[in-house]
């Protein structure tokens, strides 16, 4: 029997991730109607350390293996992006605003799915409908991830809801958005400490496209060419990365968060055949330039799915 249920987001996990799973162990007993603990699946990153520290919430404690625990799983439902140790008989709940990856329960979970911008979004949704008050703390948190995943509403996964969440958030945090945002940013693009190995795992995740195993990373960025000047770098590792993971496909893009445009970095031929195929576009000194492509969950993951499953 298990000691203790844990909410729990995907591997490398991003601000949405870690906020989400800090916000439903937060409101477990309204929310789930039991109490659940935070973690983290791996370590945060800058820009969701500075909201930690804004609000003054310590991050949660990391676990890179399920063993006793119940878990809530958040922003994920795809098995590659979870821990080891994740089981039917251990999954108790889900929230996210993805696809639906192939995860199974062996008995009925709480499970609340939706096309929205992000986790947070789907949080704070569910504690109105609850009647639940969010607190200043919690609506900057849920302010931020819905900032980051959606880029400030600018990207094609940004909903009417999304839009209506951050304004009435903002009213509940009374800052001023503008600064925010900027700070946020700034934040996200931040190098500080940030080695290039740390560039490649950040954001990353693996999917199962009709057999063939696909990894995406990528980073968001206020200046892509703090992260270009290293391309040839960055794609050793990410070479090395693909050996390693025994991965059919890796992709990397260096996302431009203000242009929203991203730069792919091509590692190998067979990726060079996949975007060809897929966003019909060639490369050039192994890098592919991606007008307008800012989403991997919109605009990145369902082409390649529907290229792999045809």
């Amino acid at each position: 029997m298990a000691t203790k249920t844990i909410v729990l987001g995907h591997k490398n996990p991003d601000t949405d991730s870690v906020l989400s799973a800090i916000l439903v162990s937060k409101f477990s007993k309204k929310i789930l109607g039991f109490g659940a603990e935070s973690r983290i699946a791996g370590d945060v990153n800058n820009e969701t350390k500075y909201v930690l520290d804004l609000v003054k919430v310590e991050k949660p404690k990391l676990i890179k293996k399920i063993t006793n625990e119940n878990v809530v799983l958040v922003d994920t439902t795809e098995p590659g992006q979870v821990v080891e140790g994740l089981t039917e008989d251990n999954l108790v709940g889900i929230i996210d605003h993805h696809n639906l990856g192939g995860l199974k329960s062996s008995k009925a979970i709480y499970v609340r799915t939706e096309n929205i911008g992000c986790a947070c979004s789907l949080i704070y949704k569910i504690l109105k409908e609850k009647g639940v008050k969010v607190d200043k703390n919690s609506a900057i948190m849920m302010m931020s991830g819905v900032i980051s995943d959606t880029l400030n509403l600018t990207s094609p996964t940004t909903t009417p809801e999304d839009r209506k969440f951050l304004k009435e958030l903002t009213q509940i945090a009374k800052i001023d958005i503008e600064k925010f945002v900027a700070d946020l940013f700034e934040a996200k693009s931040s190098l500080k400490g940030i080695s290039l190995n740390r560039i490649v795992e950040c954001d990353y995740k693996e999917f199962e496209m009709g057999g063939k195993k696909v990894g995406i990373g990528v980073w968001e960025t206020t200046n892509p060419e703090s992260v270009n000047a290293s391309a040839q770098k960055i794609m050793k590792i990410l070479k090395v990365k693909k050996i390693n993971e025994k991965l059919d496909y890796l992709l990397f893009g260096a996302v431009d968060i203000v242009k929203n445009n991203s730069y792919c970095y091509i590692i190998g031929e067979s990726e060079k055949v996949l975007m060809k195929n897929v966003f019909d576009v060639d490369t050039k000194n192994d890098m592919t330039f991606l007008k307008g492509v800012v989403s991997r969950k919109k605009q990145l993951v369902p082409p390649l799915r529907s290229y792999f499953t045809k």
